[in-house]
């Protein structure tokens, strides 16, 4: 008998080659509520230190600050990729499957730091790199928590709470600190290495990822008791059926976050584009509605089988009407977060809040509008794209009001009128919404 053939299923996982390791990627990253999220925030950080550097090239600790959400965004979405791994008891049934999420997530984060040096090399001014390292350590410090005991992953929320506050504790720190900084992700590095060489099926890994799946990868199941966030969620049903708890966790995590971080920048004077960041959350939230919608259309039938609709037309009307209640809650959000940064900017005028208002609500009204008429995940991605055109339509007016002093005139009648075709485009998604069928997209 000739020994010589080889079982292709048999192969070890360090066979694999390099091209196959982005085989799945996509399934595994880009189709996950739990890390697109967090990829989605990470691109969002990239983006405001481009055109920070683009725009103030100057304010060196807006592009830090930017980069670090990156960075943690990555670090926080690499934890998950381990703990969905660890929470998967059939994952060592399947040749080279951890072997191929442990290349992907190296890849996702060598990636990550080659951008960020890259956007370093492009800024005119020099940056302390000292930041960047902090933010790191903190990033693999969290994963390797994560690995430890993945309970702790419930508290990802507070890794981004110290974003604000991360440069001006560094700043402060002695120089031989600073040293020590360079060190510490090279010691972070060889523990996870060390961690990962171990890893293996977790049963307290898998109750933490089913109760994500519940709460929306969020601290949500304290919160969900209270009787004003169950009143919430009543309000902004059924938008919220497929998002679950995470919907009204964001609604009130992000406003809360917001008021921290105006008034660390008051104190410790470091200017924050906290309204930047916080506009583009909002519009992302809304996004996220119609993304978990078309991740999730197999639950329509549920939500239809509810017996609180009269028909697919009642459960499209009252979707409709959800959706109105998400703009008026957004619109509350952005005016209030608006109005508190006016007592600490003095070029916060009313007409320059007015703007920063209504391009919000006419980008999380079209966000909203486009991904009802979405009928795939290709199409619902092709919706982020308002993300992008909002930041830049809103940073360069805040250019403007910085190098002037105020608008210009255009952008006030360009909210007009994409504040009109919002309006045009809801109406029409409304009779696009399972147009053939619930049990459809």
């Amino acid at each position: 008998m000739n020994h010589s053939h080889v079982n292709p299923t048999k192969r070890s996982p360090e066979s694999i080659g390099v091209k196959q390791c982005l085989n799945g990627f996509y399934s595994l990253w880009c189709r996950d509520f739990g890390s697109v999220s967090f990829l989605l925030v990470a691109l969002l950080g990239i983006g405001l230190a481009v055109l920070a550097i683009i725009s103030k090239p100057e304010q060196v600790d807006v592009i830090s600050i930017a980069l670090g959400m990156c960075i943690l965004s990555i670090s926080v979405a690499i934890a998950w990729q381990f703990i969905k791994l660890s929470a998967n008891e059939q994952g060592v049934l399947i040749p080279g499957y951890y072997q191929r999420v442990k290349q992907q997530a190296a890849l996702v984060f060598i990636v990550m730091m080659l951008t960020c040096i890259s956007v370093l090399l492009l800024s005119p001014q020099p940056i302390n790199i000292g930041f960047l390292l902090a933010y790191l350590s903190v990033g693999m410090g969290f994963i390797l928590a994560c690995l430890n005991r993945p309970q702790r992953f419930n508290f990802s929320v507070f890794v981004f709470v110290i974003l604000p506050i991360l440069p001006e504790v560094i700043a402060s720190l002695p120089v031989e600190v600073g040293h020590f900084l360079a060190l510490l992700p090279v010691v972070l590095g060889a523990l996870i290495y060390r961690k990962l060489q171990r890893f293996s099926w977790n049963p307290h890994a898998r109750s933490i990822y089913l109760n994500g799946l519940e709460t929306g990868w969020m601290i949500g199941p304290i919160a969900g008791q209270n009787r004003w966030f169950i009143k919430l969620t009543q309000f902004l049903h059924p938008a919220s059926y497929f998002i679950g708890p995470m919907l009204g966790m964001l609604l009130l995590v992000l406003p809360i976050l917001s008021i921290i971080a105006i008034l660390l920048s008051a104190y410790f004077d470091a200017e924050v584009p906290v309204i930047m960041v916080l506009s583009q959350m909002l519009i992302m939230v809304c996004s996220l509605i119609h993304w978990t919608r078309v991740q999730r259309w197999r639950a329509a039938e549920t939500l239809f089988m509810l017996p609180t609709f009269s028909g697919k037309r009642g459960l499209v009307d009252q979707f409709f009407k959800a959706q109105l209640h998400l703009l008026v809650i957004v619109l509350s959000i952005i005016t209030v977060i608006t109005l508190v940064s006016a007592l600490f900017n003095a070029q916060m005028t009313l007409l320059a809040g007015l703007h920063i208002v209504a391009s919000t609500i006419w980008a999380s009204g079209m966000a909203l509008a486009l991904g009802a008429m979405s009928r795939s995940v290709l199409q619902i991605s092709l919706t982020m794209l308002i993300v992008i055109v909002h930041s830049v339509w809103l940073s360069t007016s805040l250019v403007d009001l910085r190098e002037q002093g105020m608008i210009t005139a255009s952008y006030y009648w360009g909210d007009l009128g994409l504040l009109l075709l919002m309006g045009l485009l809801l109406v029409i998604s409304k009779h696009k919404l399972w147009k053939n069928g619930v049990a459809s997209l």
